[in-house]
């Protein structure tokens, strides 16, 4: 980030957050009703018990494909949603950024320092910018996961609750209950965490490099 691009007396509009706090009331308002959480899980369980429930027979099969389309479902839509070439170049110069302040403590430049320091109003704003591009497609994104995670692991009667045996063999553990908690966390949401999130993350940043790349050849 140099002097040239960025300096104190350029204006910098900070980006509406009012959206995302629309998202996260919405949110807070679907988890504290449990008649909504109720009705959100039934629809997922009408549309996928059918189709990948196994007749409870196999959880970690239904567990790995509803978190595969839950992911990919989700994925997708944040990729598209997102302004990834405004990410990386706000990454690029937030890095660059930390780079030069770091430069100048170590050097003990304290005339470098202060520029520095006056750029910072812009930096946060900059930060800003980016989250509340990343929370955009959330408002989408959790109509597709809510439910879903509803009829698995949280709604009344969900599917873990049906089941004849609530236990899963794991390597370390014969018996690993899905009912028990982790905090606040039932042991069946952490499972279907640790077999969708690994193919999120690989789908999510395979998108962003062709989105990447393709946007570079234009």
């Amino acid at each position: 980030m140099s002097e040239e691009e960025q300096s104190p007396e350029e204006e910098v509009q900070p980006p509406a957050m009012g959206g995302m706090l629309l998202t996260m009331l919405f949110m807070m308002y679907i988890i504290m009703n449990p008649g909504l959480r109720t009705g959100m899980g039934e629809v997922a369980k009408d549309v996928l018990e059918p189709q990948i429930g196994f007749d409870h027979i196999y959880p970690v099969l239904t567990f790995l494909c509803a978190g595969v389309l839950m992911i990919t479902l989700t994925t997708v839509i944040r990729h598209m949603l997102i302004d990834w070439e405004k990410v990386a170049d706000v990454q690029s110069k937030m890095a660059a950024y930390n780079k030069e302040m770091g430069e100048a403590r170590k050097s003990g430049n304290n005339a470098r320092m202060n520029k520095l320091m006056a750029l910072q109003p812009q930096v946060m704003v900059y930060q800003s910018e980016m989250m509340s591009n990343q929370m955009r497609p959330m408002m989408f994104t959790m109509l597709i996961a809510m439910p879903i995670i509803f009829w698995l692991c949280f709604g009344d009667g969900n599917f873990v609750e049906r089941m004849d045996h609530k236990v899963l063999s794991l390597p370390w553990e014969p018996n690993y209950s899905l009912t028990d908690r982790l905090w606040i966390l039932p042991h069946s949401i952490l499972v279907y965490s640790a077999l969708s999130l690994p193919f999120g993350q690989i789908l999510l940043r395979g998108l962003k490099l062709v989105s990447l790349s393709n946007k570079k050849t234009y």
